[in-house]
């Protein structure tokens, strides 16, 4: 049990001592000698614990180092705003793509002669009639994606997103 003059770690070290690190290229060597290189993302301040992201040309490598591997850090470079916007980007859905109105009119007729192949009753709602309504219980809005689609239904949601997955990109396929 600890005595009244031994700190537990978390209070040794103050939270800004912590975020001097994020957004930072750091080399981590591992008390097993091995080098770990990379850009922090965000480091535990209770725990101690290091989250390092290495991007390359096709792919992004996370490494969670714990503070007990941990015998030396340093930093090698100062965060810049396209680092900062990569690890910042790393864990939040894309953004959906903007499409022309064409793309968007040839998308929506794709989705309803695909919906209605599958015999299912499509209905166009809203003041443009830009809303697919299916049997009133989901809609499909613009630009009528997989992550378009809304009911309180969650069977019927679920079944309909795995349709729309499923639609192949050649109407020939059908």
């Amino acid at each position: 049990m600890e005595t009244e003059n031994e700190l537990h770690p978390i209070f040794k070290h103050d939270p800004e001592e912590w975020m001097q690190f994020v957004y930072k290229k750091i080399s981590i060597i591992t008390n097993d000698g091995k080098e770990h290189e990379g850009w922090v993302y965000t480091v535990d301040p209770v725990s101690q614990t290091f989250v390092l992201a290495q991007f390359s040309d096709d792919a992004t490598q996370l490494f969670i180092l714990m503070s007990d591997a941990i015998s030396k850090t340093t930093i090698l470079a100062d965060s810049n705003p396209s680092i900062k916007e990569k690890l910042d980007a790393m864990f939040r859905p894309e953004m959906e793509q903007k499409f022309s109105e064409e793309e968007l009119k040839a998308r929506k007729q794709k989705l309803k002669m695909w919906l209605e192949k599958n015999r299912l009753p499509v209905q166009l709602t809203g003041s443009q009639e830009e809303v697919f309504t299916i049997s009133d219980a989901l809609t499909i809005q613009p630009p009528y994606g997989v992550n378009n689609c809304h009911s309180t239904n969650e069977i019927i949601l679920g079944r309909i997103q795995g349709l729309i997955k499923n639609m192949p990109d050649d109407q020939d396929q059908w």
